[in-house]
């Protein structure tokens, strides 16, 4: 629920055409099976090979997963080599290293992520595509984890821009137990005439909300644009999509903070386990300037001053460190 004091933006936006082109063709992959036993939690990859042999462009991307699963990351990968069974691997790492860009993430059971008419990810000939599932068995009985991802294509011809993904968020918070807590606002900018059109919040089981504007700074309130039309949930986070896609100008960027209320026995700090917490979000913009992955790093580095603002694959030293720090290799 947007804040009482929140503006929401003037639709002053000149109509947009919403005729879509058709779908040329759809290509399709998935992760699973394996079994899990009540309690048990585990992180799994596969890469895989599409059978695509031209290169293709993806206007929308549908995912199914079965019960029990706490997020899947669906990425177009630059490696070589394929693992088609399911093998352990960490989560969200990846998304730091440039090799894999995320196309979309997503907690829903049933989701579909659909582009503006004439926008699409351009995938290369039997494209390489990375699927992590992260599970976690909260019931009574076995689960069998499973995923499918299916992308559909438009014609080369219909393809007006290129479509890529903004990875934001900050691992520098602690919530002890019994407490609830927000974070301050935080404020990473955003390349000027960007169009986003669609955003996600993303926590995990203790995150009561995300909230995100699209501001100058991060003590600028700004225009509130998440979430609106669905409340706010961490297992079934909302993907807000906007028609016509926001629109910025130089000097502007996302502002988002996320609160937790701590019901467990341990202090929460920054984890890829469901037991510990993440404050992340994505968006999904054209025209394509890359993917762009960037934190918020506080206090993480001890009396190391990172800035206000960390970018990979932009800042190579810096983005080692921060690396080090997210997949639990104590990058200090």
């Amino acid at each position: 629920t947007p804040p009482e004091d929140a503006t929401p933006p003037e639709d002053t936006a000149s109509p947009v055409d919403t005729a879509r082109p058709p779908i040329q063709s759809s290509f399709e992959t998935f992760i699973g099976d394996w079994t899990m036993k009540p309690g048990k939690e585990v992180t799994k990859c596969v890469r895989k090979r599409l059978d695509n042999t031209d290169p293709i462009w993806v206007t929308s991307i549908e995912t199914k997963l079965n019960k029990g699963s706490h997020h899947v990351i669906v990425y177009r990968s630059d490696q070589d080599t394929e693992f088609e069974e399911p093998i352990d691997c960490d989560p969200f790492v990846e998304t730091l290293g440039g090799e894999t860009i995320p196309l979309i993430i997503t907690q829903v059971k049933d989701e579909t992520l659909t582009l503006p008419p004439g926008v699409a990810f351009k995938f290369e000939p039997n494209q390489m595509i990375r699927v992590e599932a992260h599970y976690f068995n909260y019931y009574t009985e076995d689960i069998t984890a499973h995923a499918e991802v299916t992308f559909n294509t438009i014609a080369a011809e219909d393809v007006e821009h290129e479509a890529d993904m903004l990875f934001y968020g900050t691992p520098d918070f602690s919530v002890p137990p019994g407490e609830e807590h927000t974070t301050p606002w935080h404020f990473i900018d955003v390349w000027e005439d960007t169009k986003i059109f669609a955003v996600t919040g993303h926590t995990h089981q203790y995150g009561t909300n995300v909230e995100i504007s699209q501001s100058t700074s991060s003590d600028d309130e700004g225009d509130y644009i998440y979430p609106k039309s669905t409340p706010f949930q961490w297992d079934e986070s909302p993907i807000e999509q906007y028609s016509p896609p926001l629109h910025f100008a130089e000097g502007e960027g996302l502002r988002y903070r996320c609160t937790w209320n701590n019901t467990g026995n341990d202090t929460l700090t920054f984890g890829e386990s469901a037991k510990k917490e993440m404050c992340f979000l994505w968006a999904y913009y054209y025209p394509s300037k890359g993917y762009r992955m960037c934190v918020n790093p506080g206090g993480i580095a001890g009396g190391f001053d990172l800035g206000n603002q960390v970018c990979c694959p932009d800042d190579a030293v810096l983005c080692d460190m921060i690396k080090g720090f997210l997949s639990g290799g104590g990058g200090f």
